[in-house]
């Protein structure tokens, strides 16, 4: 596995992790419905006339909108954010590792031995790097769901999102997300404590209904982070300037 990079956690031992077979977590179903947050309301709603009311297919009330869009606000603030997280499955698969974002578009997902997979993303493209068999894979940034909330500009209400469900309970805001053009892809759901504003979470329901949680374990923003940390190894890319 590549060095880590958040220096200033203290180390620790590593979790024991049971079960996990070596290749736990497809590009698509990580990335791809990361934080493309539940990515599949009903294949009519890509028949949905493009307005801002047909974005909010739940009917959200005054309040509850502009909750929403004090995320939206939360979110386009964030320059970079460093954390340790904890991933798990609802088929029993369960790994660490470190995240590192650095917006617009960049990101980076390192996985804890024995789980030999490294995820960049430079804003272009997405990597799925399996550093034990040393293969790579690639997608389009666009086409992940991660895109939703780390690109240029986040916004909930545009013609590519819909809002699938929202809950405000006890303190923690609850926000559900798909695209628009294609709800097969899956949803995207983060969690976010109210006061004061901080990602918690986020669950991925992907194509094929499998749904994976991230949870941030102590989270920085702000920290200064190296562009080297978020260069793509992009085969395809490479083949075609040859």
């Amino acid at each position: 596995m590549s060095a880590k990079h958040l220096n200033s956690q203290p180390t620790k031992a590593k979790p024991e992790i049971a079960g996990i077979p070596n290749r736990p977590f497809p590009l698509k179903s990580i990335i791809g419905s990361l934080v493309l947050i539940a990515a599949a309301i009903a294949a009519a709603a890509v028949l949905l006339p493009k307005t801002a009311q047909a974005k909010d297919i739940i009917g959200l009330s005054a309040a509850e909108k502009a909750q929403v869009q004090r995320i939206e606000k939360y979110l386009n603030a964030i320059a970079t954010l460093s954390s340790r997280f904890m991933q798990v499955t609802d088929t029993g698969q369960f790994a660490q590792g470190e995240f590192l974002m650095a917006r617009p578009g960049r990101m980076r997902i390192d996985y804890d031995d024995p789980v030999p997979i490294l995820i960049i993303s430079d804003g272009t493209w997405v990597m799925y790097k399996d550093e034990s068999l040393d293969q790579i894979s690639t997608l389009p940034f666009s086409q992940v769901p991660a895109s939703m909330f780390i690109g240029a500009n986040v916004n909930f209400f545009g013609d590519d999102l819909m809002v699938t469900n929202f809950e405000d309970d006890a303190g923690a805001l609850r926000l559900t997300l798909q695209r628009s053009e294609d709800p097969s892809e899956g949803s995207l759901t983060m969690v976010f404590e109210a006061n004061p504003m901080q990602l918690k979470k986020w669950s991925v329901i992907d194509a094929q209904g499998v749904t994976t949680t991230v949870s941030l374990l102590g989270p920085r923003f702000g920290d200064q982070l190296a562009g080297d940390l978020f260069v793509v190894e992009n085969p395809m890319m490479n083949n075609r300037d040859k």
